[in-house]
């Protein structure tokens, strides 16, 4: 009698089993998901947004992380450090040189008296009423820089000139701490250390005016944005016992070549969000991923106005990004796709305006060099692409803020489930 009532409570704990495993199916099935794609052009803060979700809405990052992460952080260092000493020979700008100390006012004057000169070898003489006619001026192609000189660059590049000619650019303390940091190598193992005399190198020429003047000019070459936040934190994130924080991960910079993807719950709706590579060499990766997107969040660096692309060296950050919102916006399978705009790195963006103009760049823009006439301009530009006329939403963002992309994020949220 015992080992039948055993039995059929045996085939009862069976059968509900079975039910409670048909009805997690079910309400799996039934659970709603949403899918959503980060796109853009290089450089825009695809992932830093992906790190931001995974702070926000993940697990976070643990010590394991964080081991990896500061080894990225130690190779972003050198980086930065070789990138910075490559551009001073590529831009010709020697140790020590201090822009302040150039006299622009003489420069222009001696350019002035120069250009009469070779006026008058090339035509005899000018004639009256003809010394304030200028040369007709050439269109200005949209992202390329209007301005055809710079003296305090010319001023640079002669001195450069100057000391090569008398073989005294390659003697003294700066030039030794160039060869340490030249001979460093690029990778770092886990838990090992920047040597004391490569970091004391990298501390001794980012003091240099003539390489502060030099990362003043990264818009002419590339340099990762987290530069000065990394140089100028050196005897923190280079001590032996250094683990990055939340804020260092987020200032971390890799180039993303893989398709990664993150998972969060919000109010028991699942989000896949797909991280892709923005490089040109990385698109052909996109295809796979478009069907049953139902949100795309589109990354602008806002501050790229000036800046050009990783790929060649001559398209503009902004009209590359402008050329690809187009493609995407107005493709047929995303005719109904919620599609949000972030313009991002608007700290960075903020600063920029301080020294360069926007209509250097894109001379259809009339308005003050500010931030509430810029932005506007950039966003509208983006908008104005839009052939469906479907919405667009347009965020202002700062993906290294958490407590911006936060609130950003919940507003998204509740734009793609409208």
């Amino acid at each position: 009698m015992g080992n039948c009532v055993s039995a059929e409570a045996a085939a009862a704990a069976a059968a509900s089993k079975e039910i409670d495993k048909a009805l997690k199916l079910e309400l799996k099935a039934t659970e709603q998901n949403i899918k959503l794609l980060l796109l853009g052009a290089g450089e825009t803060g695809k992932s830093t947004v992906l790190k931001q979700i995974k702070l926000i809405h993940g697990t976070g990052y643990v010590d394991e992380d964080r081991i990896a992460y500061r080894v990225t952080i130690l190779t972003n260092i050198i980086t930065c450090a070789k990138t910075l000493l490559n551009a001073m020979e590529v831009l010709k700008i020697p140790f020590g040189f201090d822009p302040s100390t150039v006299d622009v006012a003489q420069l222009q004057v001696l350019d002035s008296m120069a250009g009469a000169d070779d006026s008058r070898s090339e035509t005899g003489s000018v004639g009256e009423g003809e010394a304030g006619e200028d040369e007709p001026k050439k269109d200005v192609v949209e992202g390329q820089l209007s301005k055809h000189d710079d003296p305090i660059a010319r001023a640079a590049a002669q001195s450069y000139l100057d000391l090569l000619n008398t073989g005294e650019t390659q003697v003294g303390p700066l030039w030794d701490a160039a060869a340490i940091i030249h001979a460093s190598p690029m990778g770092f193992g886990i838990g090992e250390p920047i040597p004391k005399n490569v970091v004391d190198a990298i501390a001794l020429i980012w003091r240099d005016s003539g390489v502060q003047y030099c990362y003043r000019r990264a818009n002419e070459y590339q340099l990762i944005d987290c530069c000065a936040v990394f140089l100028n934190d050196l005897d923190r994130l280079c001590h032996p016992t250094f683990m990055p924080t939340d804020q260092d991960i987020l200032n971390s910079r890799v180039m993303t070549t893989t398709i990664s993807e993150t998972k969060f719950k919000i109010e028991g709706i699942i989000f896949r969000v797909f991280d892709v590579g923005g490089q040109r060499s990385e698109r052909k990766k996109w295809a796979p991923y478009f069907d049953d997107i139902n949100a795309i969040i589109y990354l602008v660096a806002i501050n790229s106005y000036d800046q050009i692309c990783f790929e060649d060296n001559s398209t503009n950050r902004m009209v590359e990004s402008l050329n690809l919102f187009a493609s995407i916006c107005n493709h047929p399978m995303f005719k109904k796709t919620a599609m949000i705009i972030f313009m991002n790195k608007i700290d960075l963006f903020r600063a920029k305006l301080e020294t360069t103009l926007i209509s250097d760049y894109f001379p259809t823009y009339e308005g003050p060099n500010d931030y509430d006439n810029g932005s506007e301009y950039f966003a509208t530009r983006f908008l104005s692409l839009n052939k469906y006329e479907k919405k667009i939403y347009v965020h202002f963002t700062w993906a290294t803020d958490t407590k911006q992309i936060k609130t950003v994020l919940a507003i998204v949220n509740q734009i793609i489930l409208r």
